[in-house]
């Protein structure tokens, strides 16, 4: 399998093709590919997901992918690194960057990787991937104005997914999609996330919040949180240079120790081992 290296840390492509002309690869870097228009199929991770009309796909770097066109297909793809990612000085802003681009890849990887499915919302997006294609063809490089609507691309996006977590006709689904929200936005302050500062924070009874996520999600509150964090911690042993000590200290555990056997119970082994693989 090739693996596509790319050294820049944004870079867009935009192209028309009846014909892919890639083989099957994997990159060095993230990208989201939007299609305005065509037919056929993406084949992700091995899998065919079926395409026709405008929607987008958010590949991380070790997904490995190509596409089966039937009908001529337009398309723009953002490709961007984690250097692009950090690449603003306001620490708020990009911790907010680094969340929400793990919030979705946990999304992606674990339900769908057709992130977007309304219409309406599909349509936004692609209103302003042309503001960012002509942005980039105007200047031949990043700037703070493509920056802030890739930003803008991945807040819609954000806010279509986490319905998927939910399931269909759920009673009180807005109740369960602030839930996850805000489990996402504190999975790394563990003390914010005690079954005690849930219930205060949604004015319900532990016992009740705990037996009610439960029963309409599936899962136990406790699992939700856990499996959450794994795969963050699965994206950081792959995706960045963080020492072990930094991602343990990230997570808001106590010790290495404390890290390691919490890494094991979720079922990945030996994180040293996880990120020589």
């Amino acid at each position: 399998m090739e693996r596509f290296i790319q050294h820049e840390p944004l870079f867009i492509r935009h192209f028309k093709t009846d014909t892919w002309p890639y083989p099957v690869h994997n990159h060095n870097h993230f990208e989201l590919m939007f299609i305005h228009s065509g037919s056929g199929y993406h084949e992700l991770n091995g899998e065919l997901n079926p395409y026709e009309g405008k929607c987008l796909f958010l590949l991380a770097p070790d997904d490995y992918h190509t596409l089966i066109i039937h009908k001529e297909t337009e398309f723009s793809v953002l490709k961007f690194s984690n250097v692009y990612l950090d690449g603003t000085s306001n620490e708020s802003v990009k911790n907010e960057w680094n969340k929400l681009i793990d919030h979705l890849l946990v999304i992606s990887n674990t339900y769908d990787s057709r992130l977007v499915k309304s219409e309406d919302e599909i349509d936004k997006i692609d209103y302003i991937i042309w503001m960012i294609v002509r942005e980039w063809k105007e200047n031949n490089t990043s700037n703070e104005v493509i920056f802030y609507l890739i930003r803008s691309v991945f807040a819609i996006i954000k806010r279509n997914a986490i319905y998927q977590l939910i399931p269909g006709n759920l009673p009180h689904g807005s109740l369960f999609i602030e839930m996850m929200n805000y489990i996402h936005v504190n999975i790394q302050t563990p003390e914010s996330l005690r079954l005690s500062a849930l219930s205060k924070q949604f004015n319900l009874s532990p016992n009740h919040l705990s037996s009610s996520f439960k029963r309409q999600m599936g899962i136990s509150v406790k699992k939700y949180i856990g499996d959450y964090k794994f795969k963050l911690i699965e994206n950081r042993l792959k995706f960045s240079g963080l020492m072990m000590k930094e991602i343990s200290n990230e997570f808001g555990f106590t010790d290495l120790s404390h890290f390691n056997k919490f890494f094991k119970n979720q079922g990945g082994g030996n994180p040293k081992d996880s990120r020589k693989k």
